[in-house]
């Protein structure tokens, strides 16, 4: 590529992600409202139960990245019309049984902090397919910080501290989160019987509003926009979907299936999507990705949500 085609290219990314909207949580009342009424949370006290019973409600919208493809295929070119904000993110939920990715999730989930008394912040994340790439909630309450991560269906508030791990087990898996004293970085990792995996890496640092929609812009444009993912959590453990394969997982096992012969069905037996919803976004998947080539933009790759 030349220096030419690199500028041109710069400057059509630059297009892409200009931003004007100014994120403000404290804006949706009205979507905090519905959420509450929608999952029968009566109001209370900001206590740590209380933070329990709206992850494990919050847990219920699925991680789902259907939504930002139709959305992007929708506003290719502008920017700020792709942004989900939680209006539409309960609104697509109690309509078409919706949710969102780590940004849309993380941002309402934000909102639904704050309209309950409790004092929270965004951080950024790190993974193994780059950096800024996932975010989650810090919650601050009696002197101590908790980690919610609404983009991992993380429906238990896990503390952070410096000086031990600290562990949280899941129906479907084991969360250790861990603080290295070297890089000033948390890591959180994810673990069964046999196995210890590593998935990202952030500071205890608040991520600016303006930041925040930064990375939110950029994340439509990623390796992991090429694909549909799907998570959703149950009783029994964690279903997930990528692409044409679908892995439910317990502790300690796993069961890969593939879904290609019957996915539209299959999606909405498990998750409660529409087939024609499903086939919206594979069609936006490939017009999307013709409009990335045509603009000089799309970058081969994966990713994990």
């Amino acid at each position: 590529m030349t220096e030419t085609e690199k500028e041109s290219v710069q400057t059509v990314r630059q297009q892409l992600l200009q931003s004007k909207l100014e994120l403000n949580p404290a804006r949706h009342e009205d979507s905090v409202r519905a959420f509450h009424d929608y999952f029968h949370l009566p109001a209370d006290s900001p206590d740590l139960s209380y933070l329990g019973q709206i992850l494990s409600a919050f847990a219920r919208l699925p991680y789902e990245n259907i939504s930002k493809i139709i959305k992007l295929n929708r506003h290719f070119d502008q920017a700020d019309r792709r942004i989900r904000l939680p209006e539409e993110v309960i609104e697509d939920h109690l309509d078409w049984h919706l949710g969102g990715t780590c940004f849309a999730l993380t941002y309402f989930l934000q909102s639904v902090l704050l309209q309950n008394g409790f004092t929270s912040y965004p951080v950024m994340a790190h993974m193994r397919a780059g950096e800024n790439i996932h975010t989650a909630n810090v919650v601050v309450f009696r002197g101590k910080k908790y980690l919610v991560d609404p983009g991992y269906l993380l429906n238990h508030p896990m503390e952070l501290n410096a000086d031990r791990p600290r562990f949280f087990k899941t129906p479907f898996t084991g969360v250790e989160l861990q603080f290295d004293p070297v890089s000033g970085y948390y890591n959180v990792f994810t673990f069964d019987h046999t196995t210890l995996k590593w998935r990202y890496r952030f500071r205890d640092e608040p991520v600016s509003w303006g930041d925040f929609l930064r990375h939110w812009q950029a994340s439509f444009f990623r390796p992991s926009m090429h694909g549909i993912s799907l998570t959703r959590a149950t009783p029994e453990g964690l279903i997930f979907v990528h692409k044409n394969f679908m892995r439910e997982v317990r502790f300690g096992e796993k069961r890969n299936l593939k879904i290609k012969e019957n996915y539209e069905q299959v999606i909405a037996s498990v998750f409660g999507i529409s087939p024609e919803l499903v086939e919206q976004a594979q069609a936006a998947l490939n017009e999307n990705l013709r409009l990335e080539r045509e603009w000089g933009l799309f970058k081969p790759g994966r990713e994990k949500p």
